[in-house]
């Protein structure tokens, strides 16, 4: 009984065997790749490569042999004795097909290689906005199903591909799949020669300096030896006046003021405009770009944007109430204006997007000092104006400085005119003194020389 199970086991084996030899492997391959063809066996005799019943390849003992199928000698080769199998080296769709391995004549393995080649239209570098179409050659194989994804998005079930209004580089990968057979990731990658993404709004200050960015996905400022896409023109505009135009050599672009080979070639994709003098408002920056006989002219749009406030304000009566004014000719749709008092941190905020605010405000104690407009992108603070009100002040209110002050000026030029009359009444007095004592002296001078009867001299002396 035993004898019988152990016998059907190997019966079993050898028909899974025979059966595994008879359906063969499949091999999927990409256009230009290295395959290996497995027979996975070793030898002591005649090893032959067969594809579609034609010779391959075929080794008897050290003697190397090319048959009809083969390509050209260099693409063919069995590295090694312990396995024979069969390297294929730069592959093509022409290299499909059947092949089989024969050791001593005798087949020992079969193999089904299927070689993939996706054709891309119109290039794998395309101008922004232009379509897309990958298309996967064979398609129609039993058996293999195709899917075509994008960072890891399927975007197709099929072996094409069409994609409308490309922006951004990416890379798309096909993958196969088949019964039997390996997988197979085909990468195609694909370059847009437009320029990067950058926000659309550049805040400016006090007519600071600003700079608008400019930076494209291909060295721009170098020549089409490093890349296949030309600069044809190129300008930078305001409201319809053109404010600079691009230099062009040989396809290569620069401002006419930036022509350093330093600068091209530490930032070959920087082309961006720096404003010394800003004015508010929009400018366009429009350049035309060529790849073979395709043409696209991109343009892109920059707001520089000025906050306003209203004018500073002094001698404020109390309880009057002001409206203090807040405006931008352009914001983004997520950020906000905001004004923020500095004595009690209040703070009110207008709606997202929206580019004007007016607070009104009752002066009072609290209102007194200064008022900040900013423009928030949430917490953070992008620009910001002030606004200082000043209160009008009570001349008799004690807790005036200016009263106090004046009080005592007043103080001391009181002081001083009581001193002055002081002084000026005290000369007087000394000096009538004076005038009296001169007048008694030349009185009694004249007195002794009168010789009038009844007078006495010496009765006049005693009085002085």
């Amino acid at each position: 009984m035993k004898e019988k199970f152990y016998g059907f086991c190997l019966t079993f084996l050898c028909f899974q065997t025979c059966l595994s030899s008879a359906l063969g492997d499949k091999i999927l391959a990409e256009i230009g790749n290295t395959v290996s063809l497995p027979c996975n066996k070793p030898s002591e005799g005649d090893v032959e490569w067969l594809k579609g019943g034609k010779t391959v390849i075929k080794y008897r003992g050290s003697r190397k042999t090319f048959g009809s199928a083969a390509k050209d000698a260099k693409s063919y080769s069995i590295l090694s004795d312990k396995t024979n199998d069969l390297t294929v080296m730069d592959v093509n769709l022409k290299d499909s097909g059947t092949y089989t391995c024969k050791i001593q004549n005798t087949e020992i393995r079969t193999v089904e290689l299927f070689v993939f080649e996706v054709s891309v239209f119109p290039s794998d570098n395309l101008l922004p906005s232009e379509d897309l179409v990958l298309d996967l050659t064979p398609s129609s194989i039993p058996g293999l199903q195709v899917s075509w994804e994008k960072n890891g998005i399927v975007m197709s079930n099929s072996p094409k591909l069409e994609e409308n209004n490309v922006q951004l580089n990416g890379d798309y990968v096909c993958r196969l799949t088949m019964d039997g057979g390996n997988k197979l990731n085909i990468t195609t990658r694909i370059r847009v020669s437009g320029f990067q993404d950058f926000p659309s709004i550049v805040y400016a200050s006090n007519k600071s300096p600003v700079t608008i960015l400019w930076i494209f996905t291909f060295e721009i400022r170098k020549g089409p030896m490093s890349s296949d896409t030309h600069v044809e023109e190129g300008s930078i505009s305001y409201s319809s006046q053109i404010l600079n135009q691009l230099s062009v050599t040989e396809g290569a672009a620069s401002w006419p003021e930036k022509k350093e080979a330093k600068e091209a070639s530490e930032k070959p994709n920087d082309l961006s405009v720096q404003l010394l003098n800003p004015k508010h408002g929009r400018y366009q920056l429009e350049i035309l770009l060529k790849i073979g006989d395709r043409r696209k002219k991109l343009t892109r749009e920059v707001c520089v944007a000025g906050l306003t406030v209203s004018d500073s304000e002094s001698d404020v009566p109390v309880d009057t109430n002001v409206p203090l004014h807040c405006n931008i000719n352009c914001i983004e749709s997520n950020q906000k204006l905001c004004w923020h008092q500095t004595n009690t941190n209040r703070e009110t905020c207008g709606q997202e997007g929206k580019g004007s605010l007016i607070e009104e405000v009752t002066v009072g104690d609290e209102a007194e000092n200064t008022w900040i407009c900013s423009v928030n992108d949430g917490k953070k603070r992008i620009i910001s104006a002030n606004v200082t009100l000043t209160l009008q002040t009570d001349f008799l209110d004690l807790s005036n400085s200016l009263f106090w002050v004046t009080v005592g000026v007043g103080i001391f030029i009181l002081i001083l005119i009581v001193v002055i009359i002081t002084l000026i009444i005290a000369r007087n007095r000394r000096m009538r003194r004076a005038r009296h004592r001169a007048w008694l002296l030349e009185n009694l001078h004249q007195k002794r020389r009168c010789e009038c009867k009844g007078f006495a001299p010496q009765r006049l002396r005693d009085n002085v």
